[in-house]
């Protein structure tokens, strides 16, 4: 159920035709309309008033979240409530335990924590009314232990490109902080110059023992005078990255050369608002596979879409109309697919980072098999053809394959490097 959840989305918002929300986004900070009228006309003693007021609750609440969490015993007190609640709503929903020796966990009987300071602290959390406070039965639906997708190897956001950000200068209508290069700017004749746009989206990939469901890959920021092109070349996707094949005189694989990779070369499109933009090749493009595939599907089967007139690499972010938590199809090097959401279309800020577009915010950590000798640390080899070994291929760690030392008759034999991981590069 929780595999369901994370591969649903929606649902979707209204079309947004990027030009247009920039160009009435803009027009908006300009002429002040986002102002609100109704705290405008206040005086100003009464607003200093309601900020005043404001300020001292946030103070209040923060000071109130210190004081129990810097005290051990206070501390102790709401973390075992929290766990009795969570076993009890599991308990009631008839929630089935995950597989896995559990630690049988004793609920402390009720009144059996006489420290004064506790009893006060859960007299004030009874006493709140708001309905949400409390985990109900269908709480269960949505609880579930954190997956690896949910972790980010990262620890600051990741520069990938070189997109250079472009703000409206609040004190000069055409004014900007920092231009576009003109490799970035929309080639639309009909396009109208703005400052950018930053939309953030999120790359899922399908579970390889479950192609039915989706899991986080990454998540990315990106400009809206980027490209389709942009956003593809910095997603990380293992089949961007295996080497390309040497051959022998036979057309036999004889090696592979890891300095050289298929994403280079390998042909792609994106599935938008049923629109196909392809690799914009003058043969076999990708769109025009697609479509005719389609045609062979029955007539009341057949899906609605049809070729864009531009390709990925000439199709900007501001060309494009999006809907909000719509998932859209990414297809490339042959058969591997991704899917990417939109999660939110804004106006750029000065707090933003001023270059390096498309960011990555967010990468999911890589699970990489282990060596099969030492069963310890990551393998980094895939050897081909060893009769030493009990397999073949044979995932072996730096280590272990230098510990073997070269095979006596190495005829046959080839080591391949696995795909260095996105973080690593």
């Amino acid at each position: 159920m929780s595999r369901g959840f994370d591969s649903s989305f929606g649902p979707p918002s209204q079309p947004i035709n990027v030009a247009d929300f920039l160009q009435q986004a803009n027009s908006a900070v300009l002429s002040g309309s986002f102002t609100n009228a109704s705290w405008e006309q206040l005086t100003p003693e009464y607003r200093n008033v309601v900020e005043a007021e404001i300020n001292e609750s946030i103070s209040d609440l923060k000071s109130s979240l210190e004081q129990v969490w810097d005290n051990p015993v206070l501390s102790a007190h709401v973390l075992r409530q929290h766990e009795s609640t969570v076993a009890s709503v599991r308990g009631q929903a008839d929630v089935p335990v995950p597989k896995g020796r559990k630690r049988k966990r004793h609920v402390a009987p009720e009144g059996s924590e006489s420290s004064p300071e506790s009893l006060q602290l859960q007299e004030k959390l009874d006493a709140v009314n708001l309905r949400c406070w409390r985990l109900t039965v269908e709480s269960a639906l949505c609880m579930r232990a954190a997956k690896n997708s949910d972790y980010n190897a990262l620890d600051a956001p990741k520069k990938t490109g070189t997109g250079v950000l472009q703000i409206l200068d609040h004190g000069d209508v055409g004014a900007t902080r920092s231009s576009t290069p003109d490799s970035l700017r929309s080639t639309s004749p009909d396009s109208i110059s703005y400052p950018n746009a930053v939309i953030s989206l999120t790359v899922y990939n399908r579970i390889s023992y479950l192609p039915s469901f989706l899991t986080r890959s990454s998540q990315h920021a990106v400009l809206s005078t980027q490209t389709l092109g942009d956003l593809l070349r910095i997603l990380p996707c293992a089949s961007s990255d295996m080497p390309v094949e040497e051959l022998d005189a036979e057309g036999d694989v004889s090696g592979y050369n890891i300095t050289n990779q298929t994403g280079e070369h390998a042909g792609c499109l994106f599935c938008i608002e049923d629109l196909i933009y392809g690799d914009g090749r003058t043969t076999a493009d990708y769109a025009e596979k697609l479509i005719a595939h389609i045609q062979k599907s029955p007539e009341d089967k057949r899906l609605q879409i049809k070729k864009a007139s531009t390709s990925v690499s000439e199709t900007t972010f501001n060309a494009l109309t999006l809907r909000i938590h719509q998932p859209y199809w990414i297809l490339h090097q042959g058969n591997c697919e991704h899917f990417f959401v939109i999660d939110q279309i804004r106006l750029a800020h000065a707090s933003d980072p001023p270059s390096g577009y498309p960011l990555m915010l967010h990468l999911a950590p890589t699970v990489q098999d282990l060596c099969r000798a030492c069963a310890k640390v990551p393998a980094v080899h895939s050897i081909v053809g060893d009769m030493r070994l009990g397999e073949s291929p044979c995932l072996l760690c730096a280590p272990c394959w230098r510990t073997m030392g070269p095979p006596k008759n190495d005829e046959g034999v080839m080591v391949v490097p696995l795909v260095i991981p996105f973080i690593n590069q």
